[in-house]
């Protein structure tokens, strides 16, 4: 049983902020639906060697280049830089960054995959509430709300979300004194104008090194939906964001998005965090509040010492403070995924009756699945770890980058030929997909297939424009260097263009 919770979860109730090796924790915001810092099960991480620069721009499902997506197929630009081969993680806890990945790519075992993306766009029933004037138009915003996220630029992207809109469904119900409603709200959509608030995490995450990929197109009920993979930086983790579009005022706008690594709506986040910080402000604030939500609102001092235990790193304190919540406030999510967390910290059985109560909640849930990857990869548990991916595959419809993760539970166990196969499976379907490349390098390193190796790096060098840097100084490529196949590939003509940009 490990003494301290190395790490937090970034669920609905606790939020963390994880970047590079720190871990910083956030009062309850609205940045915590990010990516959970234990949602980074890859055993493998691909890196280039010390030096590697390089960064390539993600095309869209199904594309077999950056530079030409299919046409009428386009989806958010981001960035995804070179990264080094490291070893195996003991803990479990490096995730790969990937480009976009198509639909149509043989997916994890036990998966269905669904048709291309632009299939997928073409056979939509696009609402008349949603008033979509043209394909154009949804595809045109989209990728400007993913560029805005590639280039830095946090007010375009907050203009493509409904914050307003989002605010007003999430305080539903409050009976907030007039004078006070309009900066109470004000606090929670200035809050997005941060870096610690939704939108300010996934734009410094794509910034510095991660990325945020449009997936799929699709519909939800009467919805229409748009999902993201966000991948973020320093080995922190991956999450899905799946967009609700509709009309505000006569724009395209994302009207609420559903963040799988928290299992719920970011309105209900909102709402939750709402409800803890009306009750500091006296009883006249929670009138119209019923149920859950006030049985939440009466015990916000509690909730507030749940937090402040899982941020201390206590995990036997947090699940003893959550026996003394009340039965209505442990059935929240948020409360529900940090007790989760806790629990992998002290043993199987409490992990699992903790999995078990999220499962029963909410039989769809896939938050809880992600929480546990890390844990499952480190405990060597590769088949609930394999099946949790598998059920998250089939849940966003399938997605090659997915394969990534699953290639890295298969380095662990040193199974370098399922590696292979899941990731050459992998680039087949979208060569745009880095980390795939990335770990094909690793998985050549540990075959010592060092012709593979270099045919790797030169496919990173002339596709991702990745400058792989001095190989000698990375212990990963010892044997690599030794070999004949290094120095004939390190003659004078290929290192006068560090680039490599081009093989003329």
């Amino acid at each position: 049983m490990l003494a301290t919770m190395q790490k937090l979860p970034a669920s609905s109730l606790l939020c963390v902020a994880r970047w590079g090796r720190s871990v910083a924790p956030l009062a309850i915001s609205l940045g915590c639906l990010i990516s959970p810092s234990l949602m980074s099960p890859v055993a493998a991480q691909q890196k280039a060697p010390a030096g590697a620069k390089g960064a390539a721009k993600s095309a869209a499902p199904g594309a077999k280049s950056p530079a030409n997506p299919p046409a009428g197929e386009k989806s958010a630009a981001t960035k995804s830089s070179g990264t080094k081969p490291t070893g195996a993680s003991s803990t479990g806890a490096s995730s790969t960054g990937a480009k976009p990945a198509a639909p149509a790519a043989p997916p994890p075992a036990g998966a269905t995959p669904p048709g291309p993306a632009g299939d997928e766009l073409d056979d939509l029933d696009l609402k008349e509430d949603l008033n979509l004037v043209s394909r154009e138009e949804l595809q045109d915003f989209l990728e400007s709300m993913g560029q805005s996220v590639d280039d830095g630029k946090l007010t375009e992207f907050n203009r493509s979300i409904d914050w307003d809109g989002m605010s007003a469904k999430a305080s539903r119900g409050f009976q907030i004194p007039v004078k006070s409603k309009g900066k109470f709200l004000s606090e929670f959509r200035d809050a997005q104008d941060a870096d610690t608030g939704f939108s300010g995490q996934v734009v410094r995450s794509a910034t510095r090194g991660g990325s945020y990929t449009l997936v799929k197109i699709h519909e939800v009920g009467a919805e229409t939906r748009a999902m993201f993979r966000m991948v973020l930086p320093e080995d922190g983790g991956f999450n899905y964001h799946d967009y609700v579009l509709g009309r505000v005022g006569g724009q395209l706008k994302a009207t609420d998005v559903y963040i799988y690594g928290a299992g719920e709506l970011l309105t209900s986040t909102m709402r939750r965090a709402m409800i803890i910080s009306a009750a500091s402000q006296g009883p006249e604030w929670l009138k119209g509040l019923t149920g859950r939500d006030l049985d939440m609102a009466k015990s916000a001092k509690q909730i507030r010492e749940y937090s402040d235990l899982a941020a201390k790193g206590d995990p036997e304190g947090v699940l003893a403070r959550y026996a003394k919540l009340p039965k209505s406030v442990q059935s929240e999510k948020g409360v529900l995924l940090v007790r989760l967390y806790a629990a992998t910290q002290v043993d199987d059985k409490t992990q699992e009756e903790a999995l078990a109560d999220i499962r029963k909640s909410d039989p769809k849930d896939y938050a809880g699945d992600l929480q546990c990857l890390a844990s499952y990869l480190s405990a060597q548990k590769y088949t609930p770890f394999e099946k949790a991916v598998i059920r998250l595959n089939k849940a966003v419809g399938g997605d090659p980058y997915l394969n990534v993760v699953l290639a890295g539970m298969e380095v662990e166990r040193q199974d370098y030929k399922k590696a292979r196969q899941l990731l050459e499976e992998a680039v087949t379907a979208d060569d745009t997909v880095i980390d795939a490349w990335w770990s094909l390098v690793t998985v050549s390193l540990r075959e010592k297939d060092f012709a593979a190796t270099i045919k790797y790096l030169d496919r990173l060098a002339t596709d991702f424009s990745v400058d792989v840097g001095d190989v000698t100084k990375n212990a990963e490529y010892a044997d690599f260097v030794k070999s004949p196949e290094f120095a004939k590939w390190k003659q004078p003509s290929k290192t006068a263009d560090k680039g490599r940009k081009s093989k003329g």
